[in-house]
């Protein structure tokens, strides 16, 4: 009799775990899209330059606006501009390698509060001199030095906003995006344009778009290439439990 009545509360506490994580489940949407160019794409932005060694490419592509075979737009951040309470935990830490003098990868999510992790793959001197965004106006984050191959250094990121990095020791073409965020509810395209947002509580947001400008205006004392302003759009979307909501934008 004890071990009949055992066996019947085990099932039960398991029907009550099922029926809870269903019912999470069934808040919840997701909102997947593409982001694509309309019209002919600009040529790749080339940059020349006469830096003397052989860990950098003479020529190098500075990744401000990556377009696909279908007109799909790799480096695009999308996330909720007014998100719902939910938990960074689950977000991956972000890592940029500093390799024949690019960062990869050119744009990366990280947590508030989280640590970034800076590699340094080539044997010079590189820095990490990153630049915290209020509206057009920016100042210094934090300030790496990594003199030394395969040396790694950890950042703690405490302040939420866009973070640009630079590098000041005469790679002046070297540059990368950090997104600070304290929510999950944020995605970069990838090389097809696409992105997801997943696990959205059931209700109506701002969907927010976000491209760095990618036309050389100027370039500053250094020769360093000043770009045109970033791109910015919202779209109104309401997120249905269950399901998925598609939104696409367009830049052009």
């Amino acid at each position: 009799m004890k071990r009949d009545r055992t066996q019947f509360l085990k099932a039960v506490v398991l029907l009550c775990a099922v029926i809870v994580s269903s019912k999470g489940w069934s808040q919840t949407g997701s909102i997947n899209g593409r982001v694509t160019f309309t019209g002919t794409p600009p040529k790749e932005t080339i940059f020349k330059h006469n830096v003397s060694t052989e860990s950098c490419d003479k020529q190098v592509d500075l990744d401000r606006l990556v377009v696909g075979k279908n007109k799909g737009v790799q480096y695009t951040l999308i996330y909720l501009k007014n998100p719902p309470a939910g938990s960074t935990n689950g977000m991956k830490p972000a890592v940029i390698d500093q390799k024949n003098c690019r960062y990869t990868p050119h744009m990366t999510i990280a947590a508030k509060g989280s640590t970034l992790e800076m590699v340094n793959s080539d044997p010079l001197l590189h820095t990490s001199h990153g630049y915290l965004y209020s509206g057009m106006e920016r100042s210094t984050a934090f300030n790496i030095a990594q003199p030394i191959a395969g040396q790694r250094t950890q950042q703690q990121l405490r302040k939420a906003g866009m973070i640009e990095i630079e590098c000041d020791a005469g790679h002046v073409w070297m540059s990368c995006w950090v997104w600070v965020t304290p929510s999950p509810f944020a995605a970069i395209t990838n090389e097809a344009g696409d992105f997801v947002l997943e696990n959205i509580p059931a209700g109506t947001y701002t969907l927010a778009l976000w491209h760095e400008g990618w036309t050389i205006k100027t370039k500053d004392a250094a020769d360093r290439p000043k770009f045109s302003d970033p791109v910015a759009q919202t779209r109104e979307v309401t997120v249905t439990a269950g399901k998925t909501t598609t939104i696409n934008f367009e830049l052009r």
